[in-house]
């Protein structure tokens, strides 16, 4: 027993040594020791249990000490810059990191083969103040993932771990499943591991009964669009972060269709995955809020904050969306959704690369599909001519689109705002 604790506490970084005696040690534990008995598996098990709760100890004990270190890093730093949420902050914190990114990743390897060590995995992640612990954990969790869907399949060890987490370990359930399907795989999450997926969501509701929209992002990008465009009212009423990341995950196999809007080829058996950044902004738009329960002004924030990511949603995008919306408009197949014409001031506001296109194309083909006809979009119409009238842009202005108004609506439009 003492043989065996002192290998694994060499394999696991506590006990100092060459970097190639800690390999050897790795080694004498995996190859030698695990395999020999079962008695002995239980050994190595139970030692590496130990080192893992010395693990979280250390890291609970460091807190103060790390953060102290991060917050004076960060001030000397600057804080606008945006930061990777998986490399370390300070040098305390890298320190602390290699300290128990070891015990971890050993203790991952002895997970394979009885998953159901995950569940200490998740309790001592989970502990208060343990962050480092769970920072390391987050960072090499990929190999345990992949390790343990070869063996035991994706979609059975996502349920087994599901089931073993209680719900202070759900932040650390998140990141397993999160790897599971990481958005580097070049293949689609299988079927098998949405229904998965969807069940764990139906198993961990919240303290109202409500279902978390966070263990759908792993695998929006392998769902059908169909079914995206459902769960769409679950991640507006989310929080931001959450909303963002799940529009970032659906994105992430159609990148290279940002700015398209497909058409199924058969509405009636929808095969199209994932959805697209233009495809986002239009179902966001005709979100039926009301239906889903969700107050107009979260409707519209969401919206905003769209574009507001303008690194995502460029004014490429913004244009694609709202040229695809102001088609179906004119050819008279669907109204224009209550948030558009927000959507177009805001866009003039943010993008005057948009200037000229909105004057000399999207406000006259307002035009031509009546949209004075709509109370509200009128207001809106007029309030975006107005902003363009007189813009100081050479050869940018809306008053040709303001011209070609109906003579009635052209003298609405002056009495509100009247010719300077």
């Amino acid at each position: 027993s003492s043989a065996v604790d002192c290998a694994v506490a060499i394999a696991s970084g506590r006990l100092p040594a060459s970097e190639s005696i800690e390999q050897k040690a790795l080694k004498l534990v995996m190859n030698i020791l695990l395999p020999k008995s079962e008695s002995l598996e239980d050994a190595v098990v139970d030692s590496a249990i130990r080192e893992l709760e010395g693990a979280a100890d250390f890291a609970v004990q460091n807190y103060e000490k790390i953060q102290k270190a991060n917050k004076a890093a960060e001030e000397a730093k600057g804080e606008h810059l945006k930061k990777n949420p998986s490399a370390p902050a300070s040098d305390e914190e890298k320190e602390a990191l290699e300290r128990v990114k070891k015990p971890a990743v050993l203790f991952m390897a002895l997970a394979v083969r009885r998953p159901e060590m995950i569940k200490k995995l998740l309790t001592f992640g989970a502990r208060k103040h343990a962050d480092i612990l769970a920072k390391a954990l987050r960072a090499t969790m990929s190999k345990l993932t992949r390790a343990s869907a070869t063996k035991h399949g994706a979609a059975a060890i996502a349920l087994q771990v599901a089931e073993m987490a209680s719900d202070g370990e759900v932040p650390m359930l998140l990141a397993f499943l999160d790897n599971l399907a990481p958005s580097t795989d070049k293949n689609l999450p299988s079927d098998e591991l949405i229904e998965a997926i969807q069940k764990i969501q139906d198993m961990k509701l919240d303290a109202e009964g409500n279902k978390d929209p966070r263990f759908i992002i792993p695998v929006a990008s392998g769902m059908k669009r169909a079914i995206l465009i459902e769960k769409l009212p679950e991640f507006v009423v989310a929080k931001d972060d959450v909303f963002m990341a799940a529009l970032d995950r659906m994105n992430d196999r159609v990148q290279r269709h940002a700015l398209v809007f497909r058409d199924e080829p058969d509405p009636e058996n929808p095969t199209m995955h994932g959805m697209t950044l233009c495809e986002q902004l239009v179902f966001l738009h005709k979100l039926d809020f009301a239906k889903a329960g969700i107050p107009q002004k979260r409707y519209l924030d969401v919206i905003r904050l769209c574009l507001e990511e303008d690194e995502m949603f460029t004014d490429t995008v913004l244009s694609a969306a709202l040229d695809y919306m102001s088609g179906k408009f004119l050819e008279g197949d669907e109204k224009l959704p209550l948030a558009y014409m927000r959507t177009i001031i805001l866009t003039c506001s943010k993008h005057e690369s948009l200037h000229s296109w909105i004057c000399h194309v999207l406000l006259p083909r307002l035009i031509e599909g009546k949209v004075y006809n709509d109370r509200r979009q009128w207001e809106g119409w007029m309030r975006c001519a107005k902003m363009l009238e007189n813009t100081g842009d050479s050869g940018v202005s809306s008053l040709k689109a303001i011209q070609e108004l109906p003579e009635e609506q052209l003298e609405m439009y002056r009495a509100k705002y009247p010719q300077k």
